[in-house]
């Protein structure tokens, strides 16, 4: 998706001596916007200026130079801002913050280069992690764990990683019945529901959680931590210093967003061939892709879902051109309420969209949301299969869906890729230098 249109702007006013915990407020506030995968925020320094208190700061007056306005200033799409917001309010020690519409006319984002040696896992990691404890109730883990960008929590032990949880672990172990992304759909009462049996079945976080987790020391450049992350397929990592204690966790995220962004410091270089950027959409692409139609229904839409790991189908018309996405998420979003019981059967189990009960079947045959072009989202970026990867990365971050599309030359679909697609190209393709181990958990 083209970040051009219309947008949030949002202003955060504090002063220079403002912190949040032992860091500078305005450092911690970008790194959280970094972390949660905004598009972009600035810090700017006033050189005068007056708060609530009354009092004048000037940048003349040396005794105060200390107390300088700071503006820390963020633009992203209104989805991004509601959802980080109320984090950014209470990250702010004193000040104010304003939110006002706006509009980008133009989005022009660096071209996507390698990952350079240079940079480390402690260059682009998260640094405030959300951990639990062994004895954390699993409620608890549930709880912190929804509604965020990042659904993987570490659990620590003296501030080393013991154990890592999932949502697989959740559901798998945890007796959750329900991927969180699904859950974060419902409405409160049934989270609630959900919440309350998981308190009663009383496990807690070492009941649930893979033992000995992957990690990567901060040291590690970013090539090693794409061959890990690609080769053993996971989606996130720990990061630990020398005494084994963590300081941050990187996601697959993380790293294709470094790629697309381009990096500060060093000269602007094209692509060479050779390198993990020169290698075409087609050589990694997957065809198997589940597909729909618009006029596809409620039964054989649930069947394309569940067919893949994805967790999605595409939407396209009689000549394969595409024209929409429709995940499990947006299902549960959109169905009628009193429908979702049996969608949450079918989508957790992976069995065919069944009504039980004659009222099911009534509420269906009168709901309005029947059909794939009902329930489909139009935001699906598409690049075509001859797109090189250093071209697709950019694409699909630039976008809100977790795929792109990948058409050839008639604008027909050819394939699909998710991030762990492109991850595993950047690194089977020879771009990516092996560098040091991974530490064992």
């Amino acid at each position: 998706m083209d970040l051009v249109g219309k947008a949030k702007r949002v202003r955060i006013y504090l002063n220079e001596e403002d912190r949040v915990g032992r860091s500078w407020a305005p450092e911690a506030i970008l790194g959280f916007l970094r972390g949660e995968g905004a598009q972009g925020a600035s810090v700017f320094r006033g050189v005068e200026g007056f708060g609530a208190t009354g009092v004048m700061h000037v940048s003349h007056l040396p005794d105060v130079a200390r107390k300088l306005p700071i503006v820390v200033e963020w633009v992203d799409r209104p989805d991004r801002v509601e959802r980080l917001l109320a984090h950014l309010k209470g990250m702010v020690p004193h000040g104010f913050i304003t939110v006002d519409d706006t509009e980008i006319v133009l989005y022009e984002p660096y071209p996507v280069r390698e990952l350079p040696k240079a940079l480390t896992a402690g260059d682009i990691m998260k640094r405030e992690v959300t951990s639990v404890a062994r004895d954390t109730p699993v409620r608890r883990v549930v709880e912190l764990m929804l509604g965020r960008e990042y659904r993987t929590v570490p659990v620590l032990d003296d501030g080393a990683p013991v154990g890592i949880i999932s949502n697989g672990d959740l559901v798998q172990r945890g007796g959750l019945g329900v991927r969180l992304e699904l859950l974060a759909s419902l409405d409160k009462p049934d989270i609630h529901d959900v919440l309350e049996r998981l308190a009663t079945g009383g496990k807690v976080a070492a009941d649930v959680m893979t033992p000995a987790p992957v990690t990567v020391g901060a040291a590690t450049p970013l090539p090693r931590v794409a061959e890990v992350m690609a080769h053993r397929r996971l989606k996130r990592l720990p990061v630990v210093d020398d005494r084994g204690k963590c300081v941050g966790m990187v996601s697959r995220v993380d790293l294709l967003r470094t790629a697309a962004r381009g990096f500060p410091g060093g000269e602007e270089k094209p692509w060479e061939p050779g390198l993990a950027g020169d290698t075409p959409l087609s050589e990694v692409m997957r065809r198997d892709v589940p597909v729909v139609f618009p006029d596809t229904p409620l039964p054989e839409i649930f069947q394309a879902i569940i067919s893949t790991r994805l967790h999605r189908a595409l939407v396209v018309d009689a000549e394969r051109r595409v024209l929409g996405l429709v995940t499990d998420a947006d299902l549960l979003d959109r169905l009628t309420p009193s429908l979702r019981p049996s969608a949450l059967r079918s989508l957790m189990h992976r069995l065919p969209f069944a009504h039980p009960t004659k009222g099911e079947l009534s509420t269906e045959h009168h709901a309005t949301a029947r059909r794939a072009a009902d329930l489909m989202t139009t935001d699906v970026p598409t690049a075509p299969e001859s797109a090189l990867l250093s071209t697709a990365i950019g694409a699909m971050l630039r976008g809100n869906q977790k795929v792109l599309a990948v058409v050839d030359g008639s604008g027909r679909l050819a394939g699909i890729v998710d991030r762990a697609d492109l991850l595993h190209g950047l690194v089977s393709s020879g771009g990516l230098d092996q560098g040091a181990a991974p530490r064992p958990g």
